[in-house]
């Protein structure tokens, strides 16, 4: 894993420690997997909610109960071994920043699966 020897609040505003912090985790394959795992569960949350006509709050409701261990857990856990300790401030932040790497990677895959012709098309 990346190994992180400070925490500057200066330098984490930047969003250079946060591009490392996502690093790090993309490099801890089972972390990475669960990070994506909890990404693909928001969607689905996103996606029950969106038919039964609730809104955000109801996602960040239903997210903590189905999701073990859950994001921010896995947040804490991955920045106090990077610093040492996690802030409370920025926990939210790397969450965010974990979420949108983690769908960002899942929708190209899935742009490439879609992508690609079957292959006993007769079409091609």
């Amino acid at each position: 894993m990346g190994e992180i020897r400070h925490l500057s609040s200066t330098e984490f505003s930047k969003g250079r420690n946060l591009e490392r912090i996502v690093a790090a985790a993309r490099a801890d394959a089972g972390l990475w997997l669960m990070v994506k795992e909890r990404e693909t569960e928001r969607q689905a949350i996103r996606a029950e909610v969106g038919r039964e006509g609730g809104g955000e709050n109801a996602i960040d409701r239903s997210a903590p109960a189905r999701l073990t261990p859950t994001i921010t857990e896995l947040v804490d856990d991955l920045v106090s071994r990077m610093f040492g300790i996690c802030p409370p401030e920025m926990l939210m932040t790397v969450q965010q920043a974990l979420l949108d790497a983690a769908k960002g990677e899942l929708r190209a895959v899935q742009a490439t699966v879609h992508s690609k012709p079957a292959e006993n098309d007769d079409r091609n």
